[in-house]
């Protein structure tokens, strides 16, 4: 009688489980009503991939639980309305994104290995929440203000049944206007055509976690990326390889000489080939010591820093002194 009960409970509480996901594991919670003292869990297969130690009876008086081949017999203080809670290796998720014709899309996908789970409530925590049997260090990644102290991005999902394999479905989108960048940064170039990055920057319309973006524009696939973590309101970059259109043109002419040191004139050209404009980044480093006069530049120790606008199919010259030892 016992053993049907058990059953017939079980069944029940796959009816009407919370599941919040995590990047490895998830935590599933499901509710019971509970005889008075003593009642088994049946639960089978899943149990050989729920961690050791996480299985507790929320709402009752734990006094003792035995574990036999495909179940748990518990003992308690009390009966009635509770929860079972445990931690499940079966189950995963992560977060990822596209970004087309300036649509973000931000994307769950979730990863199930056995019987399908009925979530009436379901989260996804993005970031990192590492088991003790994994790694003894907990470590996360850092987040916006209102977001789980533990480091994690938390997202809402609809409910859902969630089927055994993987399952990927939308659950944000925003219209952005991005701004499109171009990129050198590197030692000192003398190369008469530097090598550019294309990217995006654009302020994150709701909380972006870690995850790979894919990017579409006029119809082309252009690349994916890891989109770093970023709160919302935040302005998030991302750059996804070469460019091969346009080109970063660079002349260095010595202009002075000395017995200690040398002068050089170093022009940049930037030709933008799109029917939009550009923003050009340039983070160059040279040899210690040097002396650098760029005006409108950001000087660094290491060498300098400058962001500038260039227009559709319009050029932009940018001229420096660099003074270095001999």
């Amino acid at each position: 009688m016992r053993k049907a009960l058990a059953l017939l409970l079980l069944g029940l509480a796959a009816l009407a489980q919370e599941v919040t996901v995590y990047p490895g594991f998830a935590e599933v919670k499901e509710p019971l009503t509970l005889p008075p003292s003593a009642w088994v869990y049946l639960g089978g297969e899943r149990l050989e991939k729920t961690v050791p130690g996480s299985l507790r009876l929320l709402g009752v008086e734990e006094v003792e639980r035995l574990y036999r081949p495909g179940a748990v017999f518990f003992r308690y203080r009390g009966e009635g309305e509770a929860t079972l809670r445990y931690l499940y290796l079966g189950l995963r998720g992560e977060v990822f994104y596209t970004l087309e014709e300036g649509l973000l899309t931000a994307w769950a996908r979730l990863t199930l290995e056995g019987e399908p789970l009925e979530a009436r409530r379901l989260t996804l925590l993005a970031g990192e929440a590492p088991l003790l049997e994994k790694t003894m260090a907990y470590r996360a990644l850092a987040e916006g203000p209102g977001e789980s102290p533990f480091g994690l991005f938390r997202y809402q999902l609809p409910p859902r049944r969630i089927l055994t394999g993987t399952t990927e479905f939308p659950f944000l989108q925003a219209d952005l206007k991005p701004t499109r960048l171009l990129r050198y940064q590197g030692p000192f170039g003398t190369a008469r055509v530097l090598p550019l990055e294309r990217g995006y920057r654009f302020k994150a319309p709701f909380p972006l976690a870690p995850g790979r973006l894919e990017a579409v524009e006029e119809g082309l696939f252009l690349g994916q990326a890891l989109l770093p973590a970023t709160p919302e309101g935040e302005v998030a970059e991302v750059f996804l390889g070469r460019d091969l259109g346009a080109r970063l043109l660079r002349q260095v002419e010595e202009v002075a000489q000395g017995e200690k040191e040398r002068s050089y004139r170093v022009e940049t050209l930037l030709e933008n080939p799109y029917p939009y404009p550009v923003t050009l980044l340039l983070f160059e480093v040279f040899p210690q010591p040097f002396r650098l006069d760029f005006p409108g530049a950001t000087l660094l120790p290491e060498g300098y820093r400058l962001e500038v606008t260039v227009g559709p199919k319009e050029a932009r010259r940018l001229v420096y002194r660099l003074t270095l030892a001999r």
